[in-house]
């Protein structure tokens, strides 16, 4: 017989189907079902009764009316049967009963029953367990911590973390129905760069996904003390982020344009310039490094592979330089007129009595005033009429007082006052000869040279000479030119400053010829300005915190003579040095090109090295621990009771 569809949505949609006479009544509520049913026989008509006895022991139960009984077998049974009921009112069609069985709703109810009895059980015997005593027996532990939080755990135990452990029954029922924050008990112990409950501990566009994120949504506990509970799978990290991708061979953004050289160095040097011509020069071959080794530290390099000292790489070559590079403080200019009072002069240096020379005037020197003194002075530099009777009063004040004038001259120039750093180590005395000297238009002779550094006078000059590399008065008079050109105005005394801060951060004359290697960096002030700053110590880049690298792992496997340039390629298109005179940190120009995806990627890969989230990026902002978590409670030891003899 074919398969008719029609007919089967119209037996769906018939009104009677599930009528008495066509349907069995389902009794799903009721406690039992009939057993033929239940061993795929046909049921009993009538089913189990209420007390689970078979209500199918006779086919129908015959109805009495109108004096006599009547079958009522129903329809779907065959109807009425052929010999009815018996004059009794029994039924003549008997059979044995069936064994009803209980239906899957009751099955299921009585299982309930069990597994809770089985829980009420199992928690009230866990609280009679000492957690301590063993993780076999011990049904309330959820199983044992990671190695570093056990230590940490010790004394408190569960309730460390778990705020109802401990608390009786009652505490427990409660915390069923109470929202336990485990997360706020771990900033107990851990602490952060920003918010400990935003996503990377920083403040990050609002979104559902990354509000009040939680420790536990991330970090997993009880497994074990082999359980490392900050690592995390790329799929934990991809849940938040909106740009999914497969791995990082397979959809990763590629690396920004300037990556990894963001910042422009504290330390102008032109690597370019090093290992292309100073490198090769035979002047300086056998101090040239064989390689990056030479000098960067690579042992326990961690993302910044740092320089050695400049005792270690720098000397060599320009420890010589920085001692030839002098500040002029003053010179005995070339004067017109002797403008002195002699009797003042004689009375400080001490001179015999006598009178003045009549003789003209000729002046010992040829030479324009030195910038510095100029510029203390207001004086411009070529033009005698105007500096010869500041510079002669300064002369015969030196005569007087030694270095104080000078000191007055500094001090009225800046806000803080810079005189006992500038002038450290200047000997009164030496400065007093001189300006005695000079006073009677004489050239001054050194009674020695100034070998090992320092301040000295000589012939028509009080020079500085730099000790060596970091000289504190170097360096002040550095702060010094810096300070001074920010606080002018725009009249001739600001451009006799600037003419002076030339001299001095210049890396040919400049003293010290430190702002040859030293960078200078315009930054803001308090008040809301800017100012110029010299990078004197090598800067470390912070800029970055959830970026990790290792370069000790990398050179471990790559070898140590070639494997920097692998990645770190000179870029020779850029004019690395101009970038500097700018004195913007953040628009600079580097040295190297910027390193692409597709360099990691000849190592990194699905089928090489591996490369999850975790190995080049960290979650939180400045992860650390709390004091009271470092702080080391030492147990003093009980005091000795001495017993003595006889007591």
């Amino acid at each position: 017989m074919a398969f008719n569809p029609h007919f089967c949505i119209l037996r769906i949609m018939e009104e009677d189907k599930f009528g008495h006479n066509e349907s069995h009544y389902e009794r799903p509520n009721l406690p039992y079902r009939c057993g033929r049913g239940s061993l795929w026989q046909t049921p009993c008509n009538h089913g189990p009764e209420v007390d689970g006895s078979c209500g199918g022991v006779q086919e129908c139960k015959p109805f009495f009316k109108k004096d006599r009984w009547q079958c009522r077998r129903g329809k779907r049974y065959g109807g009425s049967c052929e010999h009815g009921p018996g004059p009794n009112g029994e039924c003549s069609l008997q059979r044995p009963p069936c064994a009803p069985r209980s239906t899957l709703r009751v099955i299921r109810g009585r299982l309930v029953l069990l597994a809770v009895g089985i829980v009420l059980a199992m928690i009230g015997f866990s609280l009679t367990v000492d957690p301590s005593f063993s993780d076999q027996f011990n049904f309330s532990s959820a199983g044992p911590l990671s190695k570093s939080h056990s230590k940490f755990t010790e004394q408190k135990g569960c309730a460390s973390c778990h705020d109802a452990h401990g608390k009786g029954p009652v505490g427990w029922v409660k915390a069923v129905f109470n929202d336990s924050d485990i997360s706020s008990n771990c900033v107990n112990c851990h602490s952060f760069g920003g918010p400990s409950f935003e996503a990377h501990n920083a403040a990050v566009p609002a979104d559902k996904e990354t509000q009040n994120i939680k420790c536990i949504m991330c970090h997993r506990e009880h497994n074990g003390p082999k359980m490392i509970t900050k690592s995390l799978t790329p799929a934990q990290c991809g849940s938040c982020h909106k740009n999914k991708f497969e791995s990082f061979e397979k959809g990763h953004p590629e690396f920004t344009k300037k990556y990894p050289y963001f910042d422009r160095n504290s330390i102008k040097f032109d690597h370019i310039s090093h290992l292309k011509k100073h490198f090769d020069n035979e002047k300086f071959s056998d101090k040239a490094p064989d390689s990056c080794l030479g000098c960067h530290t690579v042992t326990l390099a961690d993302r910044e592979v740092r320089p050695n000292s400049y005792e270690m790489i720098c000397a060599n070559c320009h420890g010589s330089q920085i001692k030839k590079k002098e500040l002029i403080l003053l010179r005995h200019p070339e004067l017109m007129q002797d403008l002195i009072d002699y009797e003042t002069l004689a009375q400080a240096c001490n001179i015999p009595d006598g009178k003045k020379s009549e003789e003209e005037f000729l002046s010992i020197s040829t030479e324009p005033p030195a910038l510095v003194s100029a510029f203390l002075l207001n004086v411009a530099t070529d033009d005698p009429e105007t500096y010869e009777q500041p510079l002669q009063d300064l002369i015969l004040a030196m005569a007087e007082e030694s270095s104080a004038p000078f000191a007055e001259l500094i001090d009225a120039q800046t806000d803080t006052p810079m005189s006992e750093h500038l002038l450290a180590g200047l000997n009164p005395e030496v400065l007093k000869r001189a300006a005695c000297s000079w006073g009677l238009n004489v050239e001054y002779e050194a009674p020695a040279d100034a070998k090992f550094g320092g301040w000295y006078a000589d012939m028509l000059e009080v020079r500085y000479k730099p000790a060596g590399h970091a000289d504190p008065v170097a360096k002040n008079w550095i702060e010094f030119a810096l300070a001074v050109t920010s606080v002018q105005g725009q009249d001739e005394k600001a451009e006799r400053a600037v003419a002076m801060q030339e001299q001095i951060l210049s890396a040919k004359e400049g003293v010290g010829g430190c702002i040859k290697c030293h960078a200078i960096t315009e930054v803001k002030d308090s008040k809301g300005g800017s100012k110029l700053v010299v990078e004197w110590n090598y800067g470390y880049s912070d800029d970055r915190p959830y970026v990790r690298y290792k370069h000790d792992n990398h050179i471990e496997i790559l070898g140590t003579k070639n494997s920097c340039s692998n990645c770190h390629v000179l870029d020779k298109q850029v004019d690395y040095m101009e970038s500097f005179k700018e004195y913007d940190a953040v628009n600079a120009v580097s040295n190297f090109e910027s390193i692409k995806k597709k360099t990691c990627m000849q190592c990194h890969s699905e089928t090489q090295i591996n490369m999850e989230c975790q190995k080049c990026h960290l979650y939180h902002l400045k992860p650390s621990f709390k004091k009271d978590m470092l702080t080391v409670k030492a147990e003093l030891p009980s005091p000795i009771k001495v017993t003595v003899h006889g007591e």
